[in-house]
């Protein structure tokens, strides 16, 4: 894809780089799309991708409240419970969306960053129009630190590359990140730097809790993020996104959006006289 550059002595460098990494952190960042959502209230997002069932439903819970406010999601996008708040982004009109690569910018495309995510056929989820739309309407941002000519999602890359989402987000949500995977390590930095961090009220994330990031719930997690500076949508000033679903029914992915499917039963009331 095309690409710009933007040297840490531009005074279009975010400011958060500055602020966290000090001024001898001097990366070139490659992007494409608007930069100017950095600016905006950010929330990055890493996950283990070691997770079960528990841990997503705890994170459901959460971004049931989490999806009400206007927040610029910035991650990898790899995990499954990163593919899905991925695909929360582009649900509503008043969120924004920032891919973070590990390859570089000059062989990495939209197409090939979803392939690395989404294999066929789960590639038709329903929200792909919409982040193919965004893009040529270059309201996606995506960013990379990794040379433009670079193929491979290097160990290395994939590790700084996860750290600078951090580092660009307001907060940080880690649902999951057990002791010894590379979420936990880069968990301990972001605690290190004392960028704000939350994770899930749960006895899965007690590694977590045991660095000092704090657990929240449904009814919980909105008055933390509205503490970092986000502000909740006014849904009367946004249309809903209009998302197809996909024709086959083996694209169909569970989604952590979306209302539940559950047949509803209807019993007909006994008016008879107890005896």
């Amino acid at each position: 894809m095309e690409y710009k550059v933007i040297k840490s002595i531009d005074p279009e460098y975010p400011k958060k780089i500055r602020e966290r990494l000090g001024n001898d952190f001097n990366r070139e960042l490659y992007y494409n799309g608007p930069l100017e959502f950095l600016d905006h209230f950010t929330m990055a997002v890493i996950c283990s991708d070691e997770s079960g069932g528990v841990v997503l439903l705890e994170t459901n819970q959460l971004l049931f409240t989490i999806r009400e406010y206007k927040i610029n999601y910035i991650g990898g996008w790899h995990s499954a419970i990163e593919t899905e708040i991925f695909r929360l982004s582009l649900f509503k009109e008043y969120t924004t969306l920032t891919c973070f690569s590990a390859k570089g910018l000059g062989v990495e495309s939209y197409e090939s960053f979803l392939l690395d995510r989404f294999f066929p056929p789960l590639h038709e989820f329903p929200e792909r129009d919409e982040y193919f739309e965004r893009a040529r309407n270059e309201k996606l941002l995506m960013l990379s630190l990794s040379e433009p000519n670079q193929t491979r999602q290097l160990h290395k890359s994939i590790m700084e590359r996860n750290l600078m989402s951090c580092v660009l987000g307001d907060v940080v949500f880690i649902p999951y990140g057990p002791k010894g995977s590379k979420t936990y390590t880069t968990a301990k930095k972001v605690v290190k730097l004392g960028i704000p961090a939350f994770t899930i009220d749960h006895k899965e994330a007690v590694d977590l809790h045991k660095l000092g990031i704090p657990g929240f719930n449904r009814k919980t997690v909105g008055a933390f993020l509205e503490e970092q500076g986000a502000k909740k949508a006014d849904r009367n000033q946004y249309q809903r996104i209009s998302i197809n679903e996909p024709e086959s029914p083996t694209a169909k992915q569970l989604s952590l959006i979306k209302e539940p499917t559950q047949t509803e039963f209807t019993f007909k009331r006994n008016t008879k006289n107890k005896k």
